[in-house]
């Protein structure tokens, strides 16, 4: 087992207090090292950076504890759901379509969320066709025999040719759909 150079003197030191003599004196001298201590608060304030420019970047994505138009607290699950909507709480969202339903431009109102959504839906489809549409037949490679060397290559025998014209058509009377709700 090897020993260190500070355990020997320690030792020997031990030694010496028992025996009843003083021990070697030793002086501890302290420096600063002025480059090291520069480079960690370079580091430091280059983390610091980093943190706040995800903290801003996450900003619009979390909810706020209050409500920017009201001041009341956020704290429950309504007020998330339009928070994330409308960027204010329930009780505020309530009051405008109140507001909304006075002056009697709430069913436009409605009637324009609810074309959007239908657009946004035709165009996930619309998308969604597209992709499938340039898709190339799907292979598959089995291990059938457990030497591990064998494999089976395995494709799929579909009318990829009617397929496409399919999904060209779907496409079209998408478009058609869509055209009739702009």
């Amino acid at each position: 087992m090897g020993r260190s150079r500070e355990s020997v003197r320690e030792n020997k030191a031990m030694q010496s207090i028992l025996r009843g003599e003083t021990p070697e004196k030793r002086i501890f001298i302290a420096t600063e090292d002025k480059e090291f201590k520069e480079k960690m608060k370079l580091e430091r304030e280059s983390d610091r950076k980093r943190t706040d420019e995800k903290l801003e970047a996450t900003k619009e994505a979390r909810m706020p504890w209050f409500c920017p138009s009201c001041d009341k607290i956020m704290k429950k699950r309504l007020d998330e759901k339009m928070w994330y909507l409308y960027t204010h709480c329930f009780d505020c969202q309530i009051k405008v379509e109140n507001k909304m339903r006075i002056d009697g431009t709430y069913d436009s109102w409605a009637t324009q969320k609810i074309i959007a959504n239908k657009l946004s839906w035709i165009r996930e489809q619309k998308q969604q066709l597209e992709d499938f549409k340039n898709q190339e037949p799907p292979e598959y490679y089995n291990q059938v025999n457990p030497d591990g060397h064998s494999i089976v290559k395995e494709k799929w025998n579909m009318e990829f040719k009617q397929t496409k014209k399919d999904a060209g058509e779907a496409l079209k009377h998408l478009q058609k759909i869509e055209d009739s709700l702009l």
